[in-house]
């Protein structure tokens, strides 16, 4: 039996008959006998596709939010609806109002299209967390990432409400698991908005690792310089991975780079498929 198991249930692209696609990131974790269920996509895919490939949601131990943003929540409402009471781990933030400025329109909401208390009605018992947790032995969510990078920034379109106001959002809320095998720790992020080579060191020195094993999930590349995905190539080389499965908002040029730069380690991620470490 694998040590590490992650099956996409929700992305944003689909090479499997009868599966959803859509913009959007839901991975279940199967780690040591536990099922946690790493961000809910945007929404009505996650429950399609989880009934096609007989993954029973029921049986999940744990919900992680990997930030607020409703391509990675949409679909929690449901997902509870199959659960009922369940711990939901994510950061403060993550359940605040976020919007994204877009000019000539004005500000779209972006974050929980639910709100807390249909949530909580619905099963949620929210464990919030700005600091690291270990939700089991080995399997580590982040918490608040440390920003070293002078590259990597978050997106100036991306806001939060205050106090009736719209003020900008440095999104202390984004977070990623870590799992430590055998092999070498696999990090998982959503968006990866605080920066994917921040959160990669970040979960070295949580792990006490030179190197990182795997990285899978959303790296929020599309909108990069090409400067910037360069700088992401060269500090992954130094941690030497040998399973990169970017998707989601990667964005379909950076992925291509990633694929000159890896060969054969890189995997071109989409929903249905199962990874194994």
């Amino acid at each position: 039996m694998p040590e590490l198991k992650i099956t996409t249930l929700s992305e944003d692209t689909s090479n499997h008959r009868g599966l959803l696609a859509e913009h959007g990131l839901s991975l279940l974790i199967e780690y040591k006998g536990y099922k946690v269920l790493f961000d809910t996509g945007q929404g009505p895919s996650i429950i399609a596709n989880a009934k096609t490939m007989n993954i029973d949601l029921s049986k999940i131990n744990f919900i992680v939010l990997s930030h607020g943003h409703y391509d990675h929540t949409g679909g929690l409402y449901n997902v509870l609806r199959k659960t009922g009471k369940i711990n939901v781990y994510a950061h403060p933030d993550a359940l605040k109002p976020k919007y994204k400025l877009m000019p000539p329109k004005g500000y779209r909401a972006t974050g929980l299209p639910n709100s807390l208390q249909e949530l909580k009605s619905a099963g949620a018992q929210f464990n919030l967390n700005t600091g690291v947790v270990e939700l089991v032995p080995g399997l580590i969510l982040t918490g608040e990432i440390p920003r070293i990078t002078e590259y990597e920034t978050v997106n100036p379109s991306h806001y939060m409400e205050v106090n009736g106001q719209y003020v900008l959002d440095p999104m202390p809320d984004d977070q990623a698991l870590v799992a430590v095998t055998e092999k070498g720790p696999v990090v998982i992020t959503g968006c990866a908005h605080a920066g994917v080579v921040n959160t990669l060191h970040y979960a070295a020195k949580l792990t006490g690792s030179s190197f990182i094993y795997g990285l899978v999930g959303g790296t929020h590349l599309f909108e990069a310089s090409s400067e910037r995905v360069a700088c992401t190539i060269n500090e992954l080389k130094m941690l030497n991975p040998q399973k990169i499965a970017v998707s989601h908002c990667t964005g379909f040029k950076p992925q291509m780079e990633f694929y000159k730069a890896f060969g054969n380690k890189f995997i071109l991620n989409n929903t249905g498929n199962v990874l194994v470490f």
